[in-house]
């Protein structure tokens, strides 16, 4: 037992990491590396046995939250000199596009049940990491009452849910909107910009928005996306964006932006990318529309927002 908490968890896998060791932690099944050792390197074998075994305890402390979290058999591994040339710490986005994963497929594998076709879903495999990455920045932040609303809430929707492997889904619009209830914008915006940290790293973008909307696409969080890009001089960029089949369900007039905002917050060049929503238009049958801001007065939107009153 390395600690009783995600963030104790996850600082004794960060301590135990190394920038250039050959060992990696991955699942002995699907090839995939999960969070939070997704991106990491170890100096030993037995670095790496050790924060195998924390990624089951931090796996386990995420499904107190989230009962529907895959299951992983995390073991450790060490990378052959001849794979060195095209071998990345990360999975890649276009791993997750075409679902590529290390190894072959056993018989096993392919015979298994719901769970394991959750689990080598591309986008239920996101949105468990985005839900799991925010419950970890609620937790270190102390915001219990925003945990436990979460919790009510969700445990009452799913009650509802009869597609058990959509039950993502509903935790995120659960969380989208119970985060705009329970916490203050600058409370959201911190929220966000360290559960954003906490998910396996990318190579930051020049342009954050459109290899977000992409990415989303490629899960098909959205069915479709368009996208403007204009430079407003020193103050910023703006996007404007229309979406169209977003999978999350939205409420009247409320547009959950959870998944999009952070992973466009992973994505910028710095954490603390100063963003921002506003000019909402609902187009209806999860279609939208909106304008994404980069000026230094940006802020909000991008847990939660709606459309403005006519």
């Amino acid at each position: 037992m390395v600690g009783t908490t995600l963030r104790e968890i996850r600082h004794h896998i960060e301590r135990l990491a190394s920038d250039d060791g050959s060992y990696y932690v991955v699942c002995a099944r699907s090839g995939e590396r999960p969070v939070p050792v997704a991106g990491k390197r170890f100096s030993t074998r037995t670095d790496a046995a050790d924060a195998a075994q924390a990624t089951e305890q931090y796996r386990a402390a995420l499904r107190r939250y989230d009962p529907q979290l895959p299951y992983y058999d995390p073991v450790a591994c060490q990378e052959r000199p001849a794979d060195a040339a095209d071998t990345a710490d990360e999975k890649t986005d276009d791993d997750r596009r075409t679902g590529a994963r290390a190894g072959p497929k056993t018989q096993a594998q392919s015979s298994n049940n719901g769970t394991q076709q959750g689990r080598d879903d591309p986008m239920i495999s996101f949105c468990h990491d985005v839900s799991g990455a925010v419950f970890e920045s609620l937790s270190a932040r102390e915001h219990e009452d925003a945990e436990r609303a979460i919790m009510e809430t969700y445990m009452a929707a799913a009650e509802a849910t009869t597609d058990r492997n959509t039950l993502c889904l509903v935790l995120l619009e659960v969380m989208a909107s119970e985060l705009e209830a329970q916490l203050s914008a600058t409370e959201r915006t911190e929220v966000l910009q360290a559960a954003a940290a906490n998910l396996s790293p990318v190579e930051p973008a020049d342009d954050p928005v459109d290899e977000s909307l992409a990415f989303l696409d490629s899960l098909s969080l959205v069915r479709e996306y368009g996208l403007t890009r204009d430079s407003v001089g020193a103050t910023g960029d703006v996007w404007t964006v229309s979406l169209r089949g977003y999978a999350i369900e939205c409420g009247e007039r409320r547009f959950p932006t959870l998944p999009i905002g952070i992973d466009i917050l992973r994505r910028s060049a710095t954490s603390t990318a100063a963003l921002g929503v506003t000019d909402v238009t609902a187009l209806g049958d999860g279609d939208w529309q909106f304008v994404l801001t980069s000026d230094t007065e940006a802020t909000g939107g991008l847990v939660c927002t709606r459309e403005a009153e006519q």
